[in-house]
């Protein structure tokens, strides 16, 4: 018999970067909370309610994830923050869904409520494919171009290093954690790896697709072996571009080339008014 869901509302203070960290993830020239953060925040909320406290049970799946809405971070002193735990069990396992809210008081009394981020996390466990060994390559550029001319982030989310290698059947790169570390330790692995990594996706996009895209949900991640802070390689892989949406798989591999972190159905998707790519990056007319 599948239990019925209990909804159970946390408030929680915001565990966010530094203000410093904040204001050097930009999107459209605005400082903005990234995504991996929200994650972060949604699994320390729900770790108590998972059978865990400082630690997580790995592997740790995710599933269902969608980041509805920018966090800007000029909102965040001016926000109250919610976690909204649902409980749905049924014969495969247990799963928690877990929704970030804010609340905020607008000019004129009055409030609006957004949701941010939410996610599905220990769900049933998820075989977690390889990632293609025989990606071509048509292009290379260097990180720090890629920084300075295609997502133009500030200095602690500059963190694919070396050159960057493209081809249209994907993209490969080194991911390094910026100086110092994190403390405490995140939950879910380094969040600017991953964060490295959909920028990665973003670039392929932006050659191939003809779009500068954004993530906004995936379909599963799967965390096997978290690192508080070091170095990854990362794979990209395009599933399908569709008209204003991206879908691509991603992995970051350890030295032996074992999987540490998977993310299947990433969804990618460009501003409503965004600007196109340099032209020097872009091959629309070879899009998949």
């Amino acid at each position: 018999m599948t239990p019925v869901p209990l909804a159970h509302p946390v408030t929680v203070p915001v565990v966010l970067p530094e203000v410093r960290d904040v204001r050097d993830h930009l999107i459209a020239g605005k400082a903005t909370v990234p995504a991996v953060e929200l994650l972060e925040l949604l699994l320390r909320t729900a770790a108590p309610h998972l059978g865990a406290g400082e630690t997580v049970p790995l592997p740790l799946a995710m599933s269902d994830a969608a980041f509805a809405r920018f966090l800007p971070a000029d909102e965040i002193d001016r926000c109250t923050f919610e976690v909204t735990l649902e409980y749905a069990g049924d014969d495969a396992g247990l799963g928690v869904r877990a929704t970030l809210t804010s609340r905020i008081a607008l000019a004129g009394g009055m409030r609006r409520a957004r949701v941010h981020a939410e996610c599905t996390l220990a769900g049933p466990p998820t075989a977690v494919p390889s990632p293609p060994s025989d990606l071509d390559c048509d292009f290379e550029v260097p990180a720090a171009r890629m920084y300075r001319e295609l997502i133009p982030f500030g200095p602690r989310f500059r963190n694919l290093r070396g050159t960057l290698r493209l081809g249209r059947t994907g993209a490969t790169g080194l991911v390094r954690s910026p100086e110092p570390p994190r403390s405490p330790p995140p939950l879910a692995g380094c969040p600017y790896l991953l964060d490295a990594a959909m920028h990665l996706a973003c670039l392929w996009g932006q050659r191939y697709a003809g779009v500068v895209a954004y993530p906004t949900g995936f379909a599963t991640r799967v965390l096997t072996s978290p690192l508080a802070h070091g170095e990854r390689r990362c794979i990209v892989a395009p599933r399908a571009v569709e008209p204003r949406r991206l879908l691509c798989d991603l992995w970051l591999t350890d030295g032996a080339g074992e999987i540490c972190d998977v993310v299947l159905g990433l969804a990618m998707s460009p501003l409503a008014a965004g600007a196109p790519p340099p032209e020097w990056i872009a091959l629309a007319q070879e899009r998949p």
